[in-house]
């Protein structure tokens, strides 16, 4: 086992053995992605963004936020374009998140027709979407959300291909216009219903994704914080390539979004790095005690 840098490499290769086979030579050329740090921040809506105080965050270990892509509609491309370049000169990088089969939160698109086939235009529109955002200059990652089915994906035959299409198609057209940008999706926590619930097969988008985000919301699932650890552990066997970085509620539920006591966020923060994450992204900045990712 060997480490090569950031670059471009040519490999070659050769077979000499004459007999039973043939001689054999070529080479392939291959590229070395610089590594993906620390995975510590937030998500952010769009009302958050003119107010945020990103020397402060800076301080504190934010390396990544993950902006909503209404940010855009709201305040305009050039704004982003400030926001991501200001960012920058605290070390922070700027992912846009974009959501992939639901609208607005609340309507749900599935991305297969009944018999199985797969709805090719909505496919195609949102690869355009996202391959968009990765082009915005000083965008350094796209985030995609609700990359699944909202728990229907046993009803059609073809849900969790249909998933993996999209992320493979996806990953492969933003890495195409820029290839070190950060292609990350959030997924859900409940492991023995991903296929059959959300279409999520997380091996197979871990090939193509740099970076999984399991929800681990404790709140939501009624969980202690030693349940993150467990979830983000199984993730992290099952990811491939792909970098965990855990996905943390920072109230307690969405039953009650009371936040959570800055002593039980830096617990739970712990609890995802116990389980191999290299950071934790946390939901959400408007709805936190900002958290100290140094001392995690």
């Amino acid at each position: 086992m060997f480490k090569l840098k950031k670059g471009s490499f040519t490999v070659g290769f050769s077979f000499y053995k004459k007999s039973p086979y043939s001689y054999s030579h070529g080479s392939y050329k291959i590229k070395v992605k610089a590594p993906i740090g620390k995975g510590n921040g937030y998500w952010l809506w769009p009302a958050h963004m003119k107010h945020l105080n990103l020397k402060s965050l800076s301080k504190l270990g934010t390396k990544h936020i993950f902006l909503h892509v209404q940010a855009i509609s709201v305040y305009g491309k050039s704004s982003v374009i400030s926001f991501a370049k200001k960012a920058h000169r605290y070390g922070i990088k700027v992912h846009l998140w974009m959501q992939v089969c639901c609208i607005r939160g609340d309507k749900w698109v599935r991305p297969v027709n009944k018999d199985g086939s797969f709805k090719y235009s909505f496919i195609n529109k949102k690869v355009k979407e996202a391959i968009s955002y990765a082009k915005i200059p000083g965008i350094d990652g796209v985030h995609l959300d609700y990359v699944r089915f909202g728990g229907t994906a046993h009803l059609y035959k073809t849900s969790t291909q249909s998933i993996n299409y999209i992320v493979k198609k996806t990953s492969l057209g933003i890495h195409k216009v820029k290839p070190n940008c950060i292609v990350s999706a959030a997924v859900m926590p409940e492991i023995s219903k991903m296929i059959s619930w959300y279409g999520q097969d997380i091996p197979t988008m871990g090939k193509y994704l740099d970076v999984i985000v399991p929800m681990v919301y404790k709140g939501n699932f009624n969980q202690k914080t030693a349940w993150i650890t467990k979830i983000v552990s199984k993730y992290k066997s099952q990811s491939k390539s792909a970098v965990i970085w855990g996905g943390l509620q920072t109230y307690h539920s969405d039953n009650n979004v009371k936040k959570l006591s800055y002593s039980a966020l830096l617990k739970d923060a712990k609890s995802s790095k116990a389980g191999g994450a290299t950071g934790s992204i946390l939901f959400r900045i408007g709805l936190t005690h900002y958290l100290n990712f140094k001392k995690v």
